[in-house]
């Protein structure tokens, strides 16, 4: 698995058949035998490949519970470069797919991608770099602040307030540029947060509370629902995974960081 703040890259087991709904747009691809894929509001469908936006409930099952996915978080490039607002799904072996199956055979063999920007890991896997997001310069400083610190609990009023805008209008503008709730948002960047530890021993009850959950239970809930999984099963399948994460960004957030407020009105240069 490859973690870098704006790509997740995975390659390993899928875990029990259960419904999630992943806070990135994902890209699933069939290793050896097509997967099947269940989007809300819509039927089952055979595929070897599917785009699901970010925040979209779904479920997917493989024959043999393995799964190659990419998670590209939705600030940082546009869905319509690779799927449909709904999403989409390719029910046979496309050009697209033998592309992606080919990459991920190199990927596995020899080639590191752990330090590899956004556009160099869209331009392996995809063939050409996504387009970069363009968010609304306030939006843009209080993501910048949540990725930095996903643990911190602020507020849609505090960052209201501290960009100037009524509450109303923040949490208006926020689903409108990022294409989800800020509270989704939130909760999504606190669990992507604590994969990178999963991947080795550690003790969950401390790992949720140094991530920012007020005990375990709120932990395993929110893990549950969005990967469809529990934090145990997910340590569990984690144990002989193979993590790539630059150093900068591994756990950077449990080093310490800025009180939100000092965060977010500090963002400007980051910008």
């Amino acid at each position: 698995m490859v973690v870098t703040p704006d790509r997740i890259v995975y390659s390993g087991l899928l875990g029990a058949p259960s419904t999630r709904m992943l806070g990135a747009h994902t890209v699933y691809i069939a290793d050896e035998t097509p997967f099947e894929i269940t989007l809300e509001g819509a039927p089952a469908v055979r595929a070897w490949l599917a785009m699901v936006p970010a925040n979209r409930l779904h479920r997917i099952a493989s024959s043999d519970r393995l799964m190659r996915d990419i998670l590209i978080e939705p600030e940082s490039a546009s869905l319509t470069d690779f799927a449909s607002r709904d999403g989409s799904v390719v029910e046979s072996r496309t050009a697209a797919y033998l592309h992606m199956q080919r990459a991920y055979a190199e990927w596995l063999e020899s080639r590191d991608l752990s330090n590899a920007t956004a556009a160099e890991i869209d331009g392996f896997f995809f063939g050409t770099p996504l387009t970069p997001r363009t968010l609304d310069p306030r939006i843009q400083r209080v993501v910048a602040w949540i990725r930095k610190s996903p643990q911190e609990q602020i507020s849609a009023a505090e960052c209201a307030r501290l960009t100037g805008l009524s509450f109303s209008r923040f949490v208006h503008l926020f689903k409108q540029e990022i294409g989800m709730t800020f509270r989704a948002f939130c909760a999504w960047k606190r669990a992507r947060a604590v994969l990178p530890s999963m991947t080795g021993p550690c003790n969950l009850t401390h790992l949720a509370l140094e991530a920012g959950y007020p005990d375990s239970t709120h932990f395993s809930h929110s893990m549950r629902r969005i990967f469809g999984l529990r934090p145990r099963d997910i340590l569990s399948g984690s144990r002989r995974l193979s993590l790539h994460c630059p150093d900068s960004y591994a756990m950077a957030w449990m080093r310490g960081a800025a009180k939100p407020s000092q965060g977010i009105r500090s963002t400007a240069g980051l910008v």
